[in-house]
């Protein structure tokens, strides 16, 4: 463990962090995004304690990477405020001669979510949580009905190897419904993709079984709007809900995205700037367009990303 960090390094971690973060939320090299910020954790984390948070976030990005973990707004937010820590540490810095070094605070508010996140993880079968997240993002990025009906039949193909109940019964139920559209019986209507919908929600927030005798993890609510309601369309029924709809994780993950983005437009160009002027006077000449032309990438990334969780965020309100 040495004394610290020095403020160019701080600079440089933050920097990493936040790009390794817009990779992911572009899903431009999302694995390699991952790693970039575990590095940024494991730097941090080698100066602090062992058993600092740090390290325990190095895992966790670890597990992210490998997709042994899924990727969902809760998570992302705590990205977000692991960007606003270093963001802090980062204008503390700026206030400290380059020859002091800075002790990184703990990032304790990671402990309790991160730790029975990777307890999870540890419980199941590597193997199946790299597929399912696999699966997850399939039917996430999936709107075409012979794509859908696809995607939900690997996920039945899937939950039957495990004996899984609730995926069987939501895929199925799905993939009945959409043999009645594709077979031209029912025609495509607002309500089928609302409930597809549902079903891709109901989806992503269950959790792996870890054993055969695996428990229900749908309510009752949750079974008529996803399962009933999608039997009773496929027979050219109608199913009128009176419960309002569930909040869309997609959606939901959607507006975290955004808000990261635009966290980042303001400081990206302050924290450039500031180098730019650093490394002007350490080197005592005006070689400033190289790191213009990086800054400029990086906030036309940054703006290009806002625009299109804007549209996607439009898209599914």
């Amino acid at each position: 463990m040495s004394s610290g960090l020095t403020p160019t390094q701080i600079f440089q971690q933050r920097q990493d962090f936040e790009r390794g973060l817009l990779a992911v939320i572009l899903d431009q090299g999302r694995r390699s995004g991952f790693e970039r910020m575990g590095r940024v954790a494991q730097t941090i984390g080698a100066v602090l304690p062992p058993s600092s948070a740090w390290a325990l976030l190095a895992r966790w990005l670890s597990a992210l990477a490998s997709q042994r973990l899924v990727l969902t707004s809760e998570s992302l937010e705590l990205l977000r405020q692991v960007g606003k820590t270093l963001k802090n540490l980062d204008r503390q810095a700026q206030q400290t001669p380059e020859a002091d070094q800075l002790m990184p605070l703990d990032v304790a508010f990671l402990v309790a979510p991160l730790s029975a996140a990777l307890q999870d993880s540890d419980a199941t079968a590597e193997v199946d949580a790299a597929e399912w997240s696999k699966l997850l993002h399939q039917l996430q990025t999936t709107t075409q009905m012979e794509e859908l009906r696809a995607a939900f039949a690997r996920v039945a193909e899937f939950a039957a190897a495990l004996n899984w109940r609730d995926a069987i019964e939501i895929s199925g139920a799905q993939t009945n419904l959409l043999d009645r559209l594709l077979d031209g019986t029912l025609t495509k209507a607002p309500e089928h993709v609302e409930v597809f919908g549902d079903a891709k929600t109901l989806l992503v927030g269950l959790k792996l079984p870890v054993t055969q005798a695996n428990e229900t993890q749908i309510d009752d609510k949750q079974y008529e709007r996803v399962i009933e309601r999608a039997d009773v369309l496929a027979s050219g029924g109608e199913f009128a809900l009176d419960d309002e709809a569930p909040e869309n994780a997609e959606d939901a993950l959607v507006q975290v995205q955004l808000a990261t983005v635009l966290d980042m437009l303001p400081d990206l160009l302050e924290a450039y700037r500031e180098q730019v002027e650093r490394e002007q006077v350490e080197r005592k000449q005006v070689e400033e367009r190289p790191v213009q032309l990086e800054l400029e990438a990086d906030l036309q990334a940054v703006a290009r990303a806002a625009e299109r969780l804007r549209g996607k965020l439009a898209d599914l309100t």
